[in-house]
C-alpha cells in the first residue's frame, strides 16, 4: 500500500473520486478533510498508484484531539475491484483487525470480506444497515435561502456535546461523546439557540464530511428550524468546499421527505452506514 502525502497526488485522486459519488464519497469527504489542513489526523492508502483498484482513508494512529481518550480504529473505503479489496483487507499493514475499529459507509457487497478478516483474527462483526445515502449535488441552490431573522442561529459548542447527544441511544458512550466533543470543536456545526442561550435544533458535520445527528427538541418542532440549521450548515461546508450529504433510516419517511425537498438526491441502495469490529467477548 502507499500512503499519498503530496498535494498533488491527493487533488489527482479528489478529482477521480468526484466523478465516483456517491459510491466514493465517504472517501472523498474524508479527502477533502485531509487538504483542508487535516484536523482529524487522516490519511489515505492506495493499492498502486497512479493507478489504482482500491483507496481506503483511516485514522493516523493518533487521537483526533489531544483528549486522552483514544479513539478507535476507523475506516471507509471504495473499490473498483472486489477481488483486490479483499487482498487489501487481508493486508495486516493496511488494517490491524486485531484492535477494536469502526468501517464507515460501504457497499453491502464488501461486508462479507471485512467479516471473514476480522473474525479469523477473533473480532466479532456487529452490522448496522436499513440506511439510505442522500447527497447535495448542487448546494449552490441553497446559498439564497434566507433565514428567519428573529432566530438566533450560531454554531455548537464543546459544552453542548452532552445535550446533542442525549436523544439517540449511544448516548451513554464516553468515547462517543468524546468523538462528538471532537467534531464539535474542530468541525462545521449549526444551531438555533432560544432566548436562554440553549440549543433547540442542531446538526453537526464528522471527519468525514457527514452530516450528523440533526435534532429538534419536540416541543420545537413543525417550525422549520430544522430547515434553518441545515440551510446554515450547508452554507459553511460548501464554503470549504466540502461534500453535502447524510445517512437516514429507510423507514423515516419524514427525514427523507424533508430532505428530498430540500434537494438532497436519495440513493436508498445497499448500503450498511457503519460496521463495528470488537474483540470477541
Amino acid at each position: 500500500m502507499f500512503i499519498l502525502k503530496s498535494f498533488k497526488e491527493l487533488s489527482t485522486l479528489k478529482n477521480i473520486l468526484l466523478k465516483q459519488i456517491p459510491q466514493s464519497i465517504m472517501v472523498y469527504g474524508g479527502l477533502v478533510h485531509i487538504m483542508n489542513s487535516n484536523r482529524c489526523n487522516l490519511e489515505i492508502c492506495v493499492d498502486s498508484w497512479p493507478n489504482f483498484n482500491t483507496v481506503i482513508c483511516r485514522r493516523q494512529n493518533k487521537d483526533l484531539t489531544h483528549h486522552p481518550v483514544q479513539f478507535p480504529n476507523l475506516f471507509t473505503m471504495f473499490t473498483k475491484d472486489l477481488e483486490n479489496l479483499r487482498a487489501t483487507l487481508m493486508d495486516d499493514r493496511v488494517i490491524d483487525w486485531t484492535q477494536d475499529t469502526i468501517v464507515r459507509d460501504i457497499p453491502s457487497s464488501y461486508c462479507d470480506f471485512i467479516k471473514e478478516v476480522a473474525t479469523s483474527s477473533g473480532m466479532d462483526v456487529k452490522e448496522f444497515k436499513d440506511y439510505s445515502l442522500m447527497v447535495h449535488h448542487n448546494p449552490e441552490s441553497i446559498l439564497h435561502n434566507e433565514s428567519d431573522p428573529t432566530l438566533k442561529i450560531s454554531s455548537l459548542q464543546v459544552s453542548h456535546a452532552e445535550l446533542v447527544l442525549k436523544p439517540f441511544a449511544y448516548s451513554g458512550n464516553n468515547l462517543t461523546l468524546s468523538h462528538v466533543r471532537s467534531c464539535i470543536q474542530h468541525l462545521p456545526s449549526a444551531c438555533i439557540l432560544n432566548d436562554s442561550g440553549n440549543p433547540v435544533s442542531w446538526c453537526f458535520s464528522d471527519e468525514l464530511c457527514e452530516m450528523r445527528m440533526g435534532f429538534t427538541l419536540p416541543e420545537y418542532r413543525r417550525t422549520g428550524h430544522m430547515k434553518t440549521v441545515f440551510t446554515a450548515l450547508i452554507k459553511q461546508m460548501h464554503a470549504m468546499g466540502l461534500p453535502i450529504y447524510v445517512h437516514t433510516a429507510k423507514e423515516n419517511t419524514a427525514a427523507i421527505n424533508m430532505l428530498t425537498s430540500f434537494g438532497l438526491c436519495n440513493y436508498p441502495g445497499d448500503i450498511i452506514p457503519l460496521l463495528m469490529v470488537v474483540k470477541s467477548e
